[in-house]
């Protein structure tokens, strides 16, 4: 017997994904189009740091077509304002009192057409008090750094994840006793790939079944399920 030629890694694939796509029959998240669908948009923060001294959404509800404008209080009151992470993190979904990046999400606009969420959300008065920010990695590491996190109890500087693989010791021995030592900083851009599709998503609840169906522009299909049974306290 002959063992099965294995392909994959290092072997030249046959493309079988491009038909659709060069006729035009890709289905996208704007394809799934649902029977009585809403449109969401969002509010976003235009500062980097800042305080969030109030959210006046009058203007926004007064719109025909304007269901819902929701904010992290909203969130708060059923424990969604923050949710897990892969990395035993947590992550605001909205904040309550505090933005931490330039276009973090402030609010979303629930509506009946996608126009009309996009007015709601430009009619949504948010007040802000602009706090220090820092845009260098490592001045945000210095003792006197502005803190980030401060919703973690205790938490005095900017050092969030920590990954650690291998022997520390063993490593650290090699290099004390290495003839030479070469210390390098290398800064690399950020780097993505022009995806044609923008990011999107689409939801339906069963109530009858408990079932969530999701449809989203992701790579990581097991970890974005992963995710949302964290969040439904799976």
């Amino acid at each position: 017997m002959t063992a099965a030629a294995i392909g994959g890694m290092g072997h030249s694939m046959k493309r079988k994904e491009d038909p659709r796509f060069l006729q035009g029959k890709g289905n996208y998240v704007e394809d799934v189009n649902l029977p009585g669908m809403l449109w969401m948009d969002i509010v976003r923060s235009p500062y980097a740091h800042a305080k969030i001294v109030s959210i006046d959404a009058s203007k926004a509800l007064a719109i025909p077509g304007v269901l819902a404008v929701i904010t992290g209080k909203d969130l708060e009151a059923y424990n969604l304002h923050w949710m897990p992470t892969l990395m035993s993190d947590t992550q605001m979904v909205l904040p309550v009192d505090k933005v931490m990046y330039q276009a973090q999400e402030v609010a979303a606009v629930i509506a009946t057409d996608r126009y009309i969420a996009a007015d709601g959300a430009a009619a949504v008065d948010v007040e802000y008090e602009e706090l220090p920010v820092v845009v260098d990695p490592f001045k945000a590491l210095l003792p006197d750094a502005p803190v980030l996190r401060t919703d973690k109890p205790g938490k005095t500087d900017n050092h969030i994840f920590h990954w650690e693989v291998g022997d520390a010791a063993v490593t650290d021995k090699a290099f004390a006793e290495a003839d030479v030592v070469v210390k390098q900083d290398i800064y690399i851009p950020r780097i993505h790939v022009a995806s044609i599709e923008t990011c999107g998503c689409v939801a339906s609840f069963e109530k009858t079944e408990g079932k969530l169906t999701v449809w989203m522009t992701t790579q990581a299909p097991h970890a974005i399920r992963t995710v949302f049974a964290l969040v439904a306290g799976h």
